[in-house]
């Protein structure tokens, strides 16, 4: 009989806070990239992908509600 190990969270699974893709107005939740190249194309937890920049901005930059709701429905599906 094999234990199977338990499925990583979502929250796991992106542990990139606050990466913002090129032209992006928001704040994602990503994977880690491979040695933190800047050219790898990243994954958000909302399903969007796009490459990081560090570029000002001007304006306000906000926190994507699609990364934040993935999080929180899976926190819910967890308890």
């Amino acid at each position: 009989m094999t234990d199977a190990a338990p499925a990583p969270t979502v929250a796991e699974q992106f542990p990139c806070r606050g990466v913002r893709f090129v032209n992006g107005r928001t704040e994602h939740r990503t994977k880690r990239p491979r040695d933190n190249r800047w050219w790898d194309l990243l994954e958000a937890a909302c399903g969007k992908t796009g490459y990081k920049t560090d570029a000002y901005t001007f304006g306000t930059i906000r926190d994507c509600r699609g990364c934040a709701q993935a999080i929180a429905v899976d926190n819910q599906q967890a308890a």
